[in-house]
């Protein structure tokens, strides 16, 4: 848990405090983490784009919201994140489990991972890329970033990374 454990203070310590999560295996230590934290409000959902909607009204609420899911949640979620999040410029950290990079064991998750970048650089959603430990001390500053400039972050987070939690 020592990686999941980085990420979740990390993206505390950069103002989030509302998490959503869609199942994800690579995701399952940050979930438990985040159940047993009394400072934060935590809920799991169905659907990424459910999930942004949640996140608007939370960031309505004076929250800066987290939602967690899976590189194909992104391209589930585009018309949310296009017209609600981004036209009404809510920042929101979108923290991706990158699966299909390399080390992922499931085939059926390199078809997505071979757009995921090219969908966020489309919708100008500024990337972190965390592929090693060293990249998780600059989740708190990426996730200030999203208030700063009024609007979705992506945290991506690599296969080999996650796994090795």
């Amino acid at each position: 848990m020592k990686i999941s454990q980085q990420i979740i203070s990390n993206l505390k310590k950069g103002g989030a405090d509302f998490f959503l999560s869609v199942p994800c295996k690579l995701l399952a230590n940050m979930i438990t983490i985040l159940e047993a934290d009394d400072d934060i409000y935590y809920s799991a959902i169905p659907r990424e784009e459910e999930g942004m909607g949640i996140c608007a009204g939370a960031y309505l609420g004076n929250k800066l919201p987290c939602i967690m899911m899976q590189n194909t949640g992104i391209g589930n979620s585009v018309n949310s994140i296009v017209s609600l999040l981004q036209l009404y410029q809510m920042p929101v950290v979108f923290l991706i489990s990158y699966r299909g990079t390399p080390g992922e064991p499931v085939g059926a998750q390199g078809g997505m991972a071979k757009v995921t970048e090219e969908i966020l650089q489309t919708l100008r959603i500024p990337m972190l890329h965390c592929s090693s430990e060293n990249d998780l001390e600059k989740i708190s500053t990426f996730t200030a970033h999203a208030k700063i400039i009024e609007n979705p972050v992506a945290i991506l987070c690599d296969f080999n990374l996650m796994k090795e939690d």
